[in-house]
């Protein structure tokens, strides 16, 4: 079928010029040139464009079918094209976001608000990490905000959006001394994140290093349900600032402390394939590094020591305005 965009143009400058000597003056062809490549098209489609019979010519209803159309599709080319050449200014049709749980319900609705414009529809997963990092190496994920850098593959592109450090949240009528792990240690279960998470192993590793026993038979995905057992008096926990923040209607039960010892902290990355989507991972991280800086501003203010523990990135230049 010989049906290209330039015979589809053709048609449609003859159909709204109202005769082919127009359409010709309009694309600077010959009239000769117009009429054959609109003959080439009635070929190729096996059916007449125009009614030829009546001055000036007019549609068929085969015409008035195809006008419409190409017009469509002379649009959509003219908007590929345009999309190729200046990706930075382009719009995705659909993005596939995965979130980790301290992220959604937190930055989460501010930081949707600023990347609304990069796709057209944003498909939106919250979950674990390991989930969105399964998702991502199979396509089923384009863009994932996490704790994992995936540092072990070399076709990723990485920008780190938060450094946050890990304190001590304690019931509020916790009276010992917090300075004396080992002895809150032995007094108190320690509350722990699952070992899904990314944070439940890195606790545990950094407990094994100062080396401290820890008691507890307690374990969670969620950083909400974690301080839900530290305001109910079942033990402590170490949690991040993010994490803090699902749990903001515990806090007048909760007392946070900083952690004695050697400092310990969780990076937050967006993630995403290298390459395949142009400024948006950098545009969505600078979105994510504002919305990080304005959160934790605004609701822990009263803890200095904790905002003097976060490095938050300057936003990165990227090629849009």
């Amino acid at each position: 079928m010989d049906l290209n965009l330039r015979s589809l143009d053709t048609f449609v400058q003859i159909a709204e010029s109202g005769g082919m000597s127009s359409a010709a003056r309009r694309m600077k062809l010959t009239q000769s040139a117009v009429s054959q490549i609109i003959q080439s098209l009635e070929r190729s489609l096996e059916v007449e464009l125009f009614d030829r019979k009546v001055r000036p010519i007019a549609l068929t209803p085969s015409g008035a079918i195809l006008l419409e159309k190409a017009r469509g599709l002379l649009l959509a080319a003219r908007e590929a094209i345009k999309s190729v050449k200046e990706p930075e200014g382009a719009s995705f049709p659909k993005l596939n976001l995965c979130l980790v749980e301290s992220i959604t319900a937190t930055i989460g609705p501010g930081f949707a608000k600023g990347v609304q414009g990069f796709a057209d529809l944003w498909s939106v997963h919250a979950g674990l990490h390991s989930q969105h990092t399964r998702a991502l190496l199979a396509r089923e994920a384009d863009i994932v905000l996490t704790p994992d850098p995936l540092d072990d593959y070399p076709d990723i592109e990485r920008h780190e959006i938060l450094k946050e450090p890990f304190f001590i949240a304690l019931p509020k009528d916790y009276a010992g001394e917090v300075e004396d792990l080992p002895a809150l240690a032995a007094e108190r279960d320690l509350i722990r994140f699952s070992m899904r998470t990314m944070m439940g192993p890195q606790v545990e590793r950094h407990l094994e290093r100062i080396k401290l026993d820890t008691r507890g038979r307690l374990e969670f995905d969620s950083a909400t349900a974690v301080l839900a057992m530290v305001t109910g008096g079942l033990g402590w926990a170490v949690i991040t600032p993010l994490c803090a923040l699902l749990g903001r209607a515990f806090w007048s039960e909760v007392r946070f402390v900083p952690m004695p010892g050697p400092a310990l902290h969780r990076r937050l990355y967006v993630v995403a394939r290298q390459g395949e989507f142009g400024d948006i991972p950098r545009l969505l991280a600078n979105a994510a590094i504002e919305r990080n800086r304005k959160s934790l501003h605004n609701h822990f203010a009263a803890f200095p020591w904790i905002l003097e523990g976060c490095t938050i990135p300057e936003p990165a230049a990227t090629g849009r305005t």
